[in-house]
């Protein structure tokens, strides 16, 4: 079974997150963005590359892309944006 465009759906406060993996070259390309200039992972970096490939959630059905400034406006924690990215994490680095 391919990895690319497989999906996984995670209920997290009170949302569904879907999970859709970008395939195993972009999963490697996301791995070497998401590094700084001394060869470490930038959680930040990471976490942008998460949003714009892997995370979305499902809003009346549709699922929708999700920025930094939804986590802000949706929730009053960080908790959530932290299970949410450690969760699409697992998702594509398994």
């Amino acid at each position: 079974m391919a990895i690319k465009n497989k999906q996984e759906k995670k209920e997290i406060a009170g949302k569904t997150w879907i999970f859709q993996h970008p395939g195993l070259e972009a999963v490697l390309d996301i791995r070497e963005r998401a590094k700084d200039a001394n060869g470490n992972t930038s959680d930040k970096e990471l976490f942008k590359e998460l949003l714009e490939h892997v995370v979305f959630v499902e809003e009346d059905g549709v699922p929708r892309r999700v920025n930094f400034e939804y986590f802000e406006e949706e929730f009053d924690s960080v908790k959530v944006f932290t299970e949410v990215m450690s969760a699409a994490s697992k998702f594509i680095f398994r």
